[in-house]
């Protein structure tokens, strides 16, 4: 918020000084014209050296935002970003900073800027943050649009729920998790549960078209407990309710959306699913 107001306060301050250079000429140009023109040529000069500083201050500040996603890649904090990406991205709300569909706390984007920082990376301020969350969005859809054009499509509506379930089934055990298929009539909630090493996951499957709500976080809370699971994750074919998040949240439930779901399952199964 303070950026933009900052931006708008500099160019006030700039279109008040052209002004009163406006009527100045014009004065001018009505009582001395040799010192009319005097004043042109430096206006011009001052324009033309000030646009290429803005140019230039630009250009440099492109440059060290890029060297921010080459420092992310070399610094390996390219799975924190998209880590924050995935789990913070689905927001709502007057105050949230959103692109292409995904929303971001501000609150959050603050404490995230924080740990990059204490990562060693040098961002600045939360426009550095914002550009990199931009590229990292930008070269995820691109993936996914990538993977649409290259493969057959596949509907996740053409799916009941048990035929969703085994896709995801799949998509663990490409993963490498050894995977128990719970789901049936009376599953108390669960439908899969995925183990590795000594961990030991809930997954609850929602193949919904309409936005998934807080029934479906409050039976993953139940079949956590029930399958003595140490994590418990909601996996969807849609979004989720504002509801839905803020329970989540308020009971360590992992969501897992369509757009993170959908870029899972082309990174592991090499298919495209919409």
């Amino acid at each position: 918020m303070k950026k933009t107001s900052l931006r708008s306060e500099i160019i006030n301050i700039v279109l008040e000084i052209f002004g009163i250079y406006i009527v100045l000429l014009l004065i001018l140009w009505f009582g001395n014209k040799e010192i009319f023109w005097s004043w042109v040529y430096w206006g011009t000069g001052i324009f033309a050296t000030i646009t290429f500083l803005f140019i230039l201050s630009k250009k440099q500040n492109k440059k060290r935002k890029d060297n921010l996603i080459k420092d992310i890649e070399r610094l390996s904090l390219k799975d924190n970003v998209n880590n924050f990406i995935n789990r913070s991205g689905m927001e709502k709300g007057r105050y949230t900073w959103k692109y292409m569909g995904y929303g971001f706390n501000r609150d959050k984007m603050n404490i995230f800027l924080k740990t990059l920082k204490e990562d060693g990376l040098k961002i600045k301020n939360m426009g550095d943050l914002e550009y990199i969350l931009t590229n990292f969005i930008n070269k995820k859809e691109e993936y996914l649009l990538r993977g649409e054009i290259n493969n057959d499509q596949k509907e996740f509506k053409s799916l009941n729920g048990t035929e969703f379930e085994l896709l995801l089934v799949r998509l663990f055990e490409s993963m490498g998790f050894i995977v128990e298929h719970c789901g049936k009539v009376g599953d108390q909630g669960g439908d899969l549960v995925i183990n590795k090493g000594s961990e030991r996951i809930l997954i609850q499957a929602k193949r919904y078209t309409n936005n998934i709500g807080n029934g479906a976080v409050q039976e993953a809370v139940a079949a956590k407990k029930y399958y003595d699971c140490s994590k418990s994750v909601l996996i969807g074919s849609a979004n989720f309710t504002s509801g839905a998040i803020d329970l989540a949240k308020a009971n360590d439930v992992r969501l897992l959306g369509k757009k993170e779901l959908q870029e899972l399952i082309q990174k592991n199964l090499k298919e495209s699913w919409i």
